[in-house]
């Protein structure tokens, strides 16, 4: 090829680095777009020091899609195209143990051995660049009619409807979604999709704006009592399913009070120290908690959705930068300045 550089980010530098080559079953990517996750902003600020990235130099971003450009030895053989058009996830499990081999693969009993482990913006080299190798087992390929910045958006969709399967809903059940960050946002999409009856959604501001005009019925936590509007919603019930999405502790403790009896709560919050939940009501009212770890399995369900949802996922796109104006962008994310919501960044923009 050509261009022998890409741009390399560790925290907010900009610079050159050497075009990566695919290993056998890989392919070489070129990033068309990328967007802005909240982890991106913990491992900028040093949140998981030693864990996420083990170490530095690192290229982030894990949210992305592309255009693939060269084959790996043996990517050919099982289907894969120069031009194809694909999106990524952050997890790549090593494929042979016992977790792997369940399917399981976001918590493979191998994690962070880099010699046959990856997760893509964590540990391993991300998209933050013109060019990235990914492993055939982290992509998926997006029709004509996806366009680029939304297919950026099918790492955190696809978690979102980990999330929510994982909650065990059925059609008719009445649902909290706890958070209306971007996985919260998402998660109203997959709960109407798969026929939540009632969908309340718990922010404030612009974020809870957006999650009522997805069709939740927004509750404002600066406004109200959480747990007392739930049970009003509900005729005393609670919900059936709560969908818990802040991690942090005023949040968690809501999701357990404001669900109902023989209720599910699945957490994909993440607080940064753990937190106190109230052990009695779950046992006493066979409440389940459950923690979910990424998108196993549920990237090529989440292509199909995004097809039927490609406005409102749209919607939820704020900005558009350049990769080289990352650290501006971040920061606009970071202090959800001017209404951010999602944050794409087009590493071939000039």
């Amino acid at each position: 090829m050509e261009k022998c550089v890409q741009p390399y980010l560790k925290a907010t530098e900009y610079c050159e680095l050497p075009i990566p080559e695919a290993g056998e079953f890989e392919v070489l990517v070129r990033v068309e777009s990328v967007s802005i996750c909240g982890t991106d902003a913990h491992i900028v600020s040093g949140d998981f020091p030693g864990f996420w990235p083990q170490e530095f130099p690192l290229v982030l971003g894990h949210e992305w899609s592309g255009v693939i450009v060269e084959l790996g030895e043996k990517s050919g053989d099982i289907g894969w195209k120069v031009g194809d058009r694909v999106c990524g996830i952050a997890n790549c499990g090593c494929g042979f143990c016992t977790n792997c081999m369940e399917g399981r693969f976001t918590i493979c009993l191998n994690y962070g051995n880099r010699r046959v482990h990856r997760m893509y913006g964590h540990i391993t080299d991300g998209a933050y660049a013109q060019y990235m190798v990914s492993s055939v087992k982290a992509i998926g390929k997006i029709p004509d009619e996806l366009s680029f910045d939304v297919a950026a958006c099918m790492d955190p969709l696809s978690i979102a409807l980990h999330v929510v399967m994982h909650s065990r809903i059925e059609p008719g059940d009445k649902v909290l979604v706890n958070g209306a960050g971007a996985q919260g946002l998402m998660s109203v999409i997959c709960c109407k999709t798969m026929g939540a009856g009632m969908i309340m959604c718990c922010d404030t501001g612009n974020r809870l704006d957006a999650a009522a005009r997805l069709g939740a019925i927004p509750i404002d936590f600066k406004e109200t009592d959480v747990v007392k509007k739930v049970m009003e919603l509900t005729g005393g019930l609670g919900a059936k399913r709560v969908i818990e999405c802040t991690g942090s502790p005023a949040g968690v403790r809501n999701s357990c009070f404001a669900a109902a009896r023989g209720a599910t709560i699945s957490m994909i919050g993440l607080p940064k120290e753990d937190v106190l939940i109230p052990v009695k009501r779950l046992v006493l009212d066979e409440i389940e908690l459950v923690g979910n770890r990424a998108n196993p399995n549920t990237l090529e369900k989440s292509i199909p959705m995004a097809l039927q949802h490609k406005a409102e996922i749209e919607s939820l796109i704020t900005h558009v930068y350049p990769l080289k104006e990352y650290a501006e962008a971040l920061d606009v994310f970071s202090k959800m300045r001017d209404g951010s919501l999602k944050v794409v960044m087009k590493p071939q923009m000039v």
